[in-house]
């Protein structure tokens, strides 16, 4: 399942949480947040009001308000982490709630200048606060939502930590007299989205719209929406290229390495003769967009070029998925390509038939023959 945050208007973290409660059973989002022993007692309050739109229809749209009793002080990173860490939550859901609080971590530690874990939180290590995150981390699993992507987020009267976590992404600054985007806010973006701008081909299945409790006559809402991947579809990609004739070819396996290992989709190398009749290398990478600052830094630490050119296009891609079959040398992991719901490509891992034929003393295609002898004859059974 794929999810979009549409968050040009801004984000907070209750806007974030209003959006999602109006598509997910907020009953079952409630039995979750159960899981979780927060420092003071709450209630959770889901609203809705119509917010103006510029035109004679308004936007119908959820806030999320969290009541907290009692007064709350300042708490340490420690603090919160004890807390998630001791709730009674899966794993999985753990991780990805304290990963949002870890990116406001590191950036209210570099704009204070204190190591994280001396680090105390004022409005952010609130219940309210804790409790949106929680709410929004959770919603999205229920709603099985695998993907997210966003919009570039509109940013306005920033505070220093809500600009140190937009570095590297998208933003669009606006002039509009309140903050529109929240230190909260964008650290849920900025750690569940994968990329910003356009997502895959879904189908859309839900959306609804969340607002602050701010009153203002713009629409500063934002919107969320979701549904299942079409699986044939789109995606846009980033297209680094450069050429390089001064650079030693020994070093292109490591440059290659590096750059995998930081996310790049494809990695390659051509030969050429440029001016002066010498020989070139013609370097080009594959990537998100979003990742198109990391891998230029790469490409020019690694190679002696002195620019990169970058463009964006979109791809057609296959749904994939990732199978293990049992031969008689072991298991296998086989990736199949998928067009309309029907396996067109069937590819095995090539590290895992190369370790095998090491191992047994036999040739590599025999190894690769046989898996994919057994996956066709699986397939016809079925």
């Amino acid at each position: 399942m794929i999810g979009y945050f549409d968050v040009r208007n801004g984000c907070a973290g209750d806007m974030i949480a209003a959006a999602l409660s109006g598509c997910v059973d907020v009953g079952e989002a409630r039995k979750l947040l159960g899981c979780i022993d927060f420092p003071s007692l709450y209630s959770i309050e889901i609203r809705q009001i119509v917010k103006p739109a510029g035109h004679s229809h308004g936007i119908k749209a959820n806030q999320f308000v969290v009541k907290v009793k009692g007064k709350e002080e300042e708490r340490s990173y420690r603090e919160i982490v004890s807390v998630f860490r001791k709730s009674r939550l899966d794993r999985c859901l753990k991780e990805k709630i304290l990963n949002v609080f870890e990116t406001l971590a590191k950036a209210e530690s570099k704009v204070h200048g204190k190591p994280v874990e001396k680090l105390h939180f004022h409005s952010v290590g609130q219940t309210d606060a804790l409790v949106e995150i929680s709410f929004s981390v959770i919603a999205l699993d229920l709603l099985g939502i695998t993907r997210v992507f966003a919009s570039p987020v509109g940013i306005s009267h920033a505070a220093p930590a809500t600009l140190e976590i937009a570095s590297g992404i998208p933003v669009v600054i606006r002039d509009i007299p309140f903050e529109s985007t929240t230190p909260t806010g964008i650290s849920i973006i900025k750690t569940l989205a994968e990329a910003y701008g356009d997502t895959p081909s879904f189908f859309l299945e839900g959306y609804s719209y969340g607002a602050g409790t701010l009153s203002t006559d713009l629409p500063d809402v934002l919107q969320f929406s979701y549904g299942k991947d079409a699986g044939d579809g789109y995606e846009r990609v980033g297209i680094l290229e450069t050429s390089v004739d001064d650079m030693n070819p020994v070093l292109f396996d490591h440059l290659m390495d590096v750059l995998y290992r930081a996310g790049a989709l494809e990695v390659s190398f051509f030969t050429g003769i440029t001016k002066k009749s010498r020989p070139m290398f013609f370097i080009r990478v594959l990537c998100h967009p979003d990742q198109r600052q990391r891998i230029s830094e790469i490409v020019f630490k690694e190679t002696t070029t002195l620019g990169i050119r970058y463009r964006e296009e979109e791809r057609t891609i296959l749904k994939r998925k990732l199978k293990k079959i049992s031969t008689r040398y072991g298991d296998i992991n086989v990736k199949v390509a998928y067009l309309s719901g029907k396996p067109v490509n069937v590819m095995p891992e090539y590290n895992d038939c190369r370790t095998i034929a090491i191992r047994k003393k036999i040739p590599l295609k025999k190894v690769i023959e046989e898996v994919l002898k057994i996956f066709l004859k699986e397939k016809i059974e079925k």
